[in-house]
């Protein structure tokens, strides 16, 4: 048994202390280590960020649109008769004075539509009923109607006697389609392309200044088609009266309004 009072012996106890000491250091260091990095792993979470003012405010872009948009459209709807006005007699009025048609014809229609614009401009019709009346005459073959009985009279008198018949019966067959409503403007369009010049400085075009017999009986084919599709009876019918047709379309736009 070693004495107590023999200083090996606390040597050995203080050195144990001290060896216990360190490695409770030891652990205590790596524990904060570990919490440390514990820590940092956990990072704190994001928030919401820019996205909900983002959202908002596009929002409140649409609203605003919906509303301008919404609001001129109310405002051209409610101008609908001054623009028939001006149409007519800024656009329609003046290029139908300039057009090959016969003069009685002529001037028939343009009695017709300078009547149209002054009962709009006086209240007779209401808005809806300006709006369809226009739709109903921009869209139908109105505008070249001369350009199409021109090259039907061209034909007559240049075409061989076969294909000048022949022109005179598909040609006739289309003006029976438009008399029923089954041509529009596009139609008539695409009929006279091979016969038509650049469009002038309102957009309308005009029959070429000399005109060619392929382009012609292309015109007739092109008719033909446009009757075919139209259902029109392979047979020649009487002249469709162009005074007559506006007057109707006129009636309809003010009945139905536009579609």
């Amino acid at each position: 048994m070693n004495d107590p009072a023999d200083p090996r012996t606390e040597t050995s106890i203080s050195d144990t202390g001290s060896l216990r000491g360190s490695a409770g250091e030891s652990d205590a260091g790596r524990t904060d280590d570990q919490g440390g990095s514990s820590r940092d792993d956990r990072r704190e979470p994001q928030g919401p960020g820019c996205l909900p003012a983002i959202m908002a405010g596009t929002l409140l872009l649409g609203i605003v649109l919906f509303v301008t948009f919404g609001f001129s459209a109310w405002l051209i709807f409610q101008k609908r008769g001054d623009l028939a006005v001006r149409t007519l007699r800024a656009t329609v009025i003046p290029e139908l004075e300039q057009s090959r048609l016969a003069p009685d014809d002529k001037q028939a229609v343009i009695q017709e539509l300078s009547g149209l614009a002054d009962d709009i401009e006086q209240g007779a019709y209401e808005n809806w009923q300006a709006g369809g009346i226009m739709q109903r005459l921009i869209t139908s073959p109105l505008m070249r109607w001369a350009d199409l009985l021109s090259v039907q009279r061209w034909a007559a008198a240049n075409l061989p006697d076969e294909q000048a018949q022949q022109a005179e019966l598909q040609i006739s067959r289309f003006f029976r389609a438009v008399e029923l409503d089954r041509v529009v403007a596009r139609d008539m369009q695409d009929v006279l392309a091979s016969v038509s010049a650049s469009p002038n400085s309102q957009g309308f075009v005009q029959l070429k200044s000399e005109l060619q017999a392929e382009d012609v009986l292309e015109v007739v084919q092109r008719a033909k088609l446009v009757a075919d599709r139209a259902e029109v009876p392979e047979q020649t019918f009487a002249p469709v009266s162009l005074p007559d047709y506006v007057r109707r379309q006129i009636e309809i736009g003010r009945r139905d309004g536009a579609d």
